[in-house]
């Protein structure tokens, strides 16, 4: 049986990198299974100790893996696949390159800063000052060094919703870290006890009717991201109804799973559809700019001639009828942009609040125009005239805080 000899040089590639990290004082482990992108693993020490710290290796091998390079870096050049896998591994990976006729080892940590996309696949640099030895100790504590969150959650707003029969809160609650099944629902316990306590109120009047009283509803909103909580994509919703209330007061019902006495916790089970679908029509920053500063052009334009329009009839240079009309032919434009609002794509989160104001805004400018739709046909002059006015009003505030948000996301 004869053995090739790609494969002689790996093998070679993998004896040379693990002798090279023993002398550099980690453990070497190769991983001998099939090779699924994975070659070995090392492990740091401290001291005596095993610090049960682990990096994966990708090792290739041999004179043509550095046969492209720059004056101080090799470039290596991989498939899609491997690279999707090496960024999801649980583990960080590093990529080295063995030349085996000289012993030499380089090496690359798989991160999205060091990735460069190509219009086949991608490129990494790997530095020829990035050998193997004693002096990458710093590098990989770095590479492998979590940094811990303190606090598993962040409430994102508190609403007091009491009425006179009853003290009861809603929470909303994004996830700092993640969390398996078993931890949310600890958290929600913990939570919900917290706050049955709480003493914020909405207004004085509330304060002095609920202050040092318990609550006696609580819901909370559970949210593992800072994007879901923006699209209201909520991983799980859970309530608590005290035992001080009467059956005939109590809320409507979750009819969630029961965790603990009068908890119930109802799973979303669209949250993972709806968090893909949300990713996939989210457009960039620039896309989403772009499209709501040229739809407010042309929603401005025609919001602009409908003014026109309506001072011409007061100023009796043409009658309501003319006017009618010109804004009849106008609507089908204004009805359009109305439209197109909802294919514009899903806003990205820090151009939320300008997404919420543009909608205002154009929602606005449409009202203005109702009169002369379908929907308007049975409103008198009078009743058109003073729609037109009222939804100007609103619009301009609109327009001036579309500006403000503007300004800001820019």
């Amino acid at each position: 049986m004869k053995i090739s000899p790609k494969q002689s040089t790996e093998r070679i590639g993998v004896q040379v990198v693990g002798e090279k990290f023993e002398r550099a004082g980690y453990i070497f482990r190769e991983q001998p299974v099939s090779d699924y992108g994975i070659d070995a693993l090392i492990e740091g020490v401290e001291g005596e100790n095993l610090t049960g710290k682990l990096v994966a290796l990708q090792i290739k091998s041999g004179s043509s893996y550095f046969k492209e390079s720059t004056e101080n870096e090799y470039i290596y050049r991989g498939s899609r696949d491997h690279l999707e896998y090496w960024l999801k591994h649980s583990l960080p990976v590093l990529i080295v390159l063995c030349d085996t006729d000289n012993s030499l080892c380089f090496w690359q940590a798989v991160t999205p800063a060091n990735i460069s996309y190509t219009k086949k696949a991608w490129k990494i640099l790997i530095p020829k000052y990035q050998q193997i030895n004693s002096g990458m100790y710093v590098d990989l504590r770095n590479l492998i060094t979590k940094f811990p969150i303190y606090k598993p959650y962040t409430i994102s707003s508190i609403k007091d919703l009491s009425h006179g029969l009853a003290k009861r809160y809603c929470l909303r609650i994004i996830l700092n870290k993640q969390h398996t099944q078993s931890e949310i629902v600890c958290l929600i316990k913990n939570l919900t006890q917290e706050a049955i306590n709480t003493e914020y109120h909405r207004s004085d009047l509330t304060r002095h009717h609920w202050r040092n009283i318990s609550a006696h509803v609580i819901w909370l909103f559970i949210f593992p991201s800072t994007e879901d909580e923006n699209r209201n994509n909520f991983i799980c919703q859970t309530e608590w109804f005290s035992c001080e209330i009467s059956p005939d007061d109590l809320p409507v019902s979750n009819k969630g799973e029961e965790i603990s006495p009068n908890l119930k916790v109802c799973w979303n089970n669209d949250y993972t559809a709806m968090a893909k679908f949300n990713e996939e029509n989210t457009v960039s920053k620039e896309d989403f700019i772009n499209k709501v500063i040229a739809l407010t052009n042309s929603a401005q334009q025609l919001f602009e001639f409908a003014g026109s329009s309506l001072m011409s009839v007061e100023k009796a240079d043409f009658g309501y009828k003319v006017m009618r009309e010109a804004l009849i032919t106008k609507y089908t434009e204004m009805d359009e942009i109305y439209k197109s609002v909802t294919n514009i794509g899903l806003a990205p989160y820090e151009c939320k609040d300008l997404g919420v104001k543009f909608q205002s805004l154009i929602a606005y400018a449409h009202n203005v125009y109702i009169p002369f739709s379908g929907v308007g046909q049975q409103m008198n002059q009078k009743e058109a005239i003073y729609n037109i006015n009222s939804q100007s009003k609103y619009y301009i505030e609109a327009l001036e805080e579309l500006k403000f948000e503007l300004k800001k996301a820019q």
